[in-house]
């Protein structure tokens, strides 16, 4: 399944909101101490290469490639409308409205794809990756961050003032009965992903992410599950305590064969 409407919806309707937030490190803090950083670490060398960024949004993240030095480049997203804001923004990159699971490039076009937090709004990732690899040279590296599989597949409750996130079994001593409070292994669709009538994303379990990338072709050449920045304890060390500890997202650099 692709990437459902009422999410394409909402990025339409939301788009200059939504790049106000993206553009202002002390809103998005999870892109500008915690997500990016990890990220750009593990770009590759990209100077004279053509470069394409999947689900790219308001284009922060194509530019930032062709500030490294990318002879081109290029960028899709669903939203048509994000589309018009990085066009409008980022003239030195070329732009796209396209769905990632068919991407109309010729085999071979690009020498490094980057997606970051994209993928996690569809619900079968294989089309991506295959589209992905081949549309990629030979030798090169396809580099995307996601929700990570285990803090999203938590349920979120509310007890008395706390909300709890957990995945919890329990046995009844007495009459031996478990009980499970949510199910990792299986894909499952996060309804509000920025909070009541937003986006919807997918979970899936660790092991159906690598299952899919290998089907592909992929080589898994690094995973990473990132760390905040030090700097994020003294402007938000509540946000610091937790994901000091606990991983919000997941970053996996990928070389095709």
């Amino acid at each position: 399944m692709s990437t459902d409407k009422k999410t394409i919806r909402w990025y339409n309707k939301n788009a200059q909101g939504y790049t106000a937030h993206v553009r202002n490190p002390k809103e998005s803090v999870y892109h500008a101490y915690y997500e990016k950083p990890a990220m750009i670490a593990l770009i590759p060398n990209i100077k004279n290469k053509t470069v394409l960024s999947l689900g790219c949004g308001s284009g922060e993240d194509s530019s930032y490639l062709k500030k490294l030095g990318a002879k081109k480049s290029v960028g899709i997203d669903i939203s048509s409308e994000l589309i018009k804001i990085a066009t409008q923004n980022h003239p030195e990159c070329d732009f796209k409205t396209m769905n990632m699971e068919c991407l109309t490039f010729q085999n071979s076009s690009f020498d490094f794809v980057y997606s970051s937090l994209a993928i996690h709004y569809i619900e079968n990732w294989t089309k991506v990756f295959k589209e992905v690899y081949r549309v990629l040279k030979p030798k090169s590296y396809f580099l995307f961050s996601c929700s990570h599989p285990l803090t999203y597949g938590l349920k979120n409750s509310v007890i008395e003032t706390d909300l709890i996130n957990k995945l919890k079994s329990s046995k009844n001593k007495k009459n031996k009965e478990i009980s499970v409070v949510e199910n990792y292994l299986e894909r499952v669709k996060i309804f509000n992903g920025f909070g009541k009538n937003t986006v919807n994303m997918w979970h899936k379990p660790f092991g159906e992410i690598v299952s899919e990338l290998n089907s592909a072709g992929f080589l898994i050449e690094k995973i990473i599950e990132p760390k905040p920045l030090k700097k994020l304890r003294n402007l938000f060390p509540e946000t610091y305590n937790k994901l000091v500890k606990t991983p919000e997202f997941i970053i996996f650099r990928l070389l095709k064969r």
